[in-house]
């Protein structure tokens, strides 16, 4: 019967491609045997990789299993042998994806390269006969036998297949490295590598060591989370790390990798400290350089570069390796290094004629703005502000975004906008004992992240806290509790030549001595338990013991915050008024009266 079956497809199929038995899996089974045929198969692809691994796969099922709903497709031959896995995810929406696209530097489809064709066209017609409609491959190498098929395989299926340049992805080929006459690499800069090395071992002896157990790199993988976080945050962006999946996703690919001993976690120690990490892995004759950080304070000494300089001086004693693979991205010093590159690219494949133009336009697009720094910066900030104006539309509703819409028009041509400015009265002041002020400081921040990774607003306040601690304009304290959580955050910076965004004015103040207190921030699951109260008055109490005064301030319109500002012993002084007359501007000086109450003050007119 199987050898009629075996002849009915061959006759059927017009390519006279080899015909493959197909199973659908939704998951990712823990089972020994698959696993190790899985392993067998990736070995023999071209250019086998790490990501295409049976534990990678299982990695991200186990971590990520809110976000992606496995696809698993596995082909077996005549001989009942697999000859083809395809580990792909669906979305909500039944768009297909490789299942390790947002972790792999590379996903294929593997299988070796005489069964490329015949798997890859039999995928994409079992995911037609399944009713998926859209494809999306990233990160695909464009040297993979599997790409080229994937043109006549897209024809043959109905599907319309657009193709782009995603990544180039930076390499080292050892053996054609320039090497001096002594058989050394001649890697770049190593008079600045000796210089930084000398300098960070004043610290203490300098180190680096690799890991691949379990036992060993486990422990350390807390302290690399906050110091790429922290990494993140010094260069005005969020890491991936500050999500619980993704810190999970490398604690189970951690336990899964140390069992055939291809993982490789390597550090550079200065003394008892460690100064720069790569998470990375040795395989099939390739060093990855995968997710690498550095501390913030260090970065003269440029420990991430040192870092790689001494790893692909390792790799080049070490017979079993060929080559260090940089991956994805397009990091200056990665071409230092760099004497080859790898193409990956963005695939898409729609049945619907209409989406695979859009699709082809909307790159089109995308890279007409990116040729433009003025376009695309222009463009982001576009972006940003449409982002905030559709999380306004969710959270408040169409009546109430086009009432505050409405407000701003009015505001912009005819306008009167108040600010309160308060003193810190003297005295003492109660403080709560099981909570402590600690400077602002690149750790504190990133742990700040990693707790209210799902707040946006706390995310955009550290971003700016981040940008403030490395231009060192103004100190930052945080509220913490006794279990080290963040529960507010606050900025002092001098009085004179403070700049008030909500009036666009310039404070000027004579007195030295005055300090302004600003960027007060609760995160949003913290607020209502008085934490803005508690902290302002440490941080004035620290700064009158200081010898300095303390201000703090406030919008007229901010009801809540003049509240807590009365309450909280500071006094008020005086406000500023900015009027507008149809694009006029013009800033004075109010007294109040010392004996107002909240509720008068909120009620100026």
């Amino acid at each position: 019967m199987r050898l009629l079956l075996l002849r009915l497809c061959y006759k059927l199929n017009p390519q006279r491609l080899p015909c493959l038995r197909v199973t659908v899996l939704r998951e990712i089974p823990d089972d020994p045997g698959l696993r190790d045929q899985w392993n067998a198969l990736a070995a023999q692809v071209h250019r086998p990789q790490v990501f295409y691994t049976y534990e990678w796969a299982r990695a991200v099922q186990i971590a990520l299993s809110d976000s992606l709903h496995p696809l698993l497709l596995l082909a077996h031959d005549e001989r009942e042998q697999l000859v083809g896995v395809a580990a792909l995810a669906t979305s909500t929406d039944k768009t297909v994806s490789f299942l390790c696209a947002t972790t792999g530097d590379y996903c294929d489809f593997l299988a070796r390269a005489a069964d490329a064709s015949s798997f890859v066209q039999q995928t994409l017609q079992t995911l037609r006969q399944q009713g998926h409609r859209d494809i999306v491959l990233t990160n695909f190498p464009e040297d993979s036998p599997a790409f080229a098929a994937l043109h006549s395989a897209a024809s043959h299926s109905g599907f319309r297949l657009f193709a782009r340049t995603a990544y180039l992805c930076a390499q080292v080929e050892l053996a054609s490295f320039e090497r001096d006459s002594a058989g050394k690499l001649k890697l770049p800069r190593q008079k600045m590598v000796r210089r930084c090395l000398k300098a960070m071992a004043e610290a203490g002896p300098v180190a680096t060591i690799h890991q691949s157990a379990w036992e060993q790199v486990g422990p350390a993988l807390p302290e690399f989370f906050r110091a790429h976080v922290a990494r993140f945050l010094y260069t005005a962006r969020i890491s991936n790390l500050v999500r619980p999946e993704r810190r999970q996703f490398l604690l189970e690919l951690t336990r899964l990798l140390s069992v055939p001993g291809c993982l490789c976690f390597s550090r550079i120690n200065a003394g008892a400290r460690t100064v720069s990490w790569n998470y990375g892995f040795k395989f099939a004759g390739s060093w990855f350089w995968y997710q690498p950080t550095f501390v913030n304070d260090l970065e003269k000494y440029s420990p991430g570069f040192v870092l790689l300089s001494k790893l692909i001086e390792e790799a080049a004693v070490t017979p079993s390796l060929s080559a260090v693979d940089m991956g994805l991205g397009a990091e200056g010093y990665k071409e230092r290094f760099a004497n080859a590159s790898r193409r990956t690219m963005y695939v898409t494949l729609h049945r619907s004629l209409l989406r695979h133009w859009k699709q082809i336009a909307r790159d089109r697009v995308a890279a007409a703005i990116t040729a433009s720094p003025w376009l695309e910066k222009s463009t982001r900030a576009l972006i940003e502000k449409l982002n905030a104006l559709s999380l306004r539309w969710k959270q408040s509703g169409i009546a109430a975004t086009a009432v505050w819409a409405l407000q701003r028009a009015v505001r912009a041509l005819w306008s009167r906008e108040e600010v309160f400015f308060f003193e810190a009265a003297s005295g003492e002041v109660s403080a709560t004992p099981q909570y402590q002020l600690q400077p602002i400081t690149y750790e504190v921040l990133a742990e700040a992240a990693i707790q209210y990774h799902d707040d946006p607003q706390t995310l955009a306040s550290l971003l700016r806290s981040a940008a403030r601690l490395r231009s060192s304009s103004a100190q930052g304290y945080a509220l913490v509790d006794g279990t080290g959580r963040i529960l507010h955050l606050a900025w002092v910076a001098p009085f004179a030549g403070f700049f008030l965004a909500e009036l666009q004015h310039t404070l000027d103040c004579s007195d030295p001595a005055r300090v302004m207190l600003f960027d007060c921030w609760t995160p949003v699951s913290q607020r209502g338990h008085g934490y803005y109260a508690e902290t302002i008055q440490r941080v004035a109490r620290l700064q009158r013991g200081q010898d300095k005064r303390p201000w703090i301030f406030s919008a007229a319109t901010n009801t809540q915050s003049l509240s807590g500002i009365l309450k909280d012993g500071f006094p008020l002084q005086y406000s500023l008024v900015r009027r507008t007359r149809f694009g006029w501007h013009s800033i004075g000086r109010s007294s109040v009266p010392r004996s107002s109450s909240t509720t008068e003050v909120a009620d100026q007119p």
